[in-house]
């Protein structure tokens, strides 16, 4: 029979596993996570605030409507009750004032009131010279009531001196437009008197007869 038996068992169990993996997995997990965000954020904001508010406010009021300042008003009374021209030049015959006593509805407001009738020469009443040194335009605004003026040929006109002598026609109102036997208002404006040097406004009669008339009443002369 055999001599001996084994003198010992196996030594020992395998001393490893084998020493590759594959070498196309991964050899293990990363060794960091990424170092960071990214290392330049932007340098700074805006290198000041504004310095200051805006230097001034705008110089024009919020209302930029031009402004109309009274320069004559003229309602043919001396203030006491009683009539008067108050400066102004009449023509003469055809030219005269109504009032207190004798009215007869022809009066706007108050007591008095100027009549022109016919068209003779003497159909007019002038105003006296209108302070327009600082003004560039005029506006002159009235009342006025024909009587009898219906004739197709029959009107009143407002004429303009800006020297003082020669007049110029502004406006006609004609038997067309107006209303016979009622007070209405006129009102013209954007009278250029720049550079003016006398200033003066004219009202004139053109009717057929004495019995064709207008009144006029509460004259207002506006500059700006």
């Amino acid at each position: 029979s055999p001599t001996d038996k084994p003198t010992n068992s196996p030594s020992a169990s395998p001393s490893y596993s084998p020493t590759v993996a594959r070498s196309d997995a991964p050899t293990g997990t990363p060794t960091t996570s990424p170092t960071g965000n990214p290392t330049v954020s932007p340098t700074k904001g805006p290198t000041a605030s504004p310095t200051g508010s805006p230097t001034g406010v705008p110089t024009l009021a919020p209302n930029t409507e031009p402004v109309w300042e009274t320069i004559g008003s003229n309602g043919f009374e001396d203030g006491s009750g009683d009539c008067s021209f108050n400066s102004w030049v009449d023509g003469g015959d055809d030219a005269r004032l109504i009032g207190p006593n004798n009215k007869w509805s022809n009066v706007h407001w108050g007591n008095c009131a100027l009549r022109l009738q016919d068209d003779s020469d003497t159909s007019t009443a002038t105003s006296e010279t209108l302070p327009v040194a600082n003004f560039d335009t005029l506006k002159v605004t009235f009342w006025y009531k024909p009587r009898r003026m219906t004739a197709s040929s029959e009107e009143f006109h407002l004429y303009i001196s800006k020297d003082g002598g020669n007049f110029a026609l502004e406006h006609t109102w004609s038997s067309a437009e107006i209303t016979d036997g009622i007070y209405q208002q006129g009102i013209v404006d954007n009278i250029d008197v720049t550079n003016a040097s006398d200033v003066r406004i004219r009202f004139m009669c053109n009717g057929d007869s004495n019995q064709d008339r207008v009144f006029i009443d509460d004259v207002a002369m506006e500059a700006m």
